[in-house]
């Protein structure tokens, strides 16, 4: 059973409209097409949690898909996906690993905002109260997404290595 919400349509603040809906299995190409485009800087910053070689092993993992204790959503723009968010319910059932990647090439102005809201629906019907993510302290952007949205957030678990691909 999925606990993810059905595909939403949402207007960004740059007039783009985007489709966000879960992520399956037909989706793991798009998912490598967008490891694909990302690459220096926005490796370091926009792939906190998850890593490039994080994507490539959610891109495998999309068969078992989304259900009870996890959920992936993609944001898509003209059918190419621009963005993922991803959370796994720790050992505490209040709190959710969170996990995001989004394409910095083309318009993806409010995509991590509306990625986080969509996947903070679908922790929130299985009892989570608490994302914790590892977002480096020089990503101010993506710190403000969780405050602007008044998300419980938490800096992730001390002493986990991202994958450096």
């Amino acid at each position: 059973m999925s606990t993810a919400t059905p595909p939403v349509r949402a207007l960004l603040p740059d007039g783009e409209v985007a489709w966000v809906r879960t992520l399956e299995a037909r989706d793991a190409a798009a998912v490598l097409a967008l490891r694909a485009r990302v690459s220096g800087r926005d490796r370091h910053l926009r792939f906190f949690g998850l890593g490039v070689a994080g994507l490539a092993e959610l891109s495998t993992q999309l068969s078992r898909g989304s259900g009870v204790g996890h959920t992936a959503v993609g944001c898509f723009l003209h059918s190419r996906l621009v963005g993922i968010a991803r959370y796994d319910i720790l050992t505490d059932p209040a709190e959710a690993q969170v996990a995001l990647a989004v394409d910095g090439h083309g318009p993806t102005l409010g995509v991590a905002a509306l990625l986080l809201e969509q996947l903070v629906v679908s922790a929130e019907h299985e009892g989570v109260r608490m994302l914790v993510a590892d977002v480096d302290a020089g990503n101010a952007k993506m710190l403000g997404v969780f405050a602007a949205l008044g998300i419980p957030f938490r800096p992730g678990l001390p002493g986990r290595n991202r994958s450096p691909e």
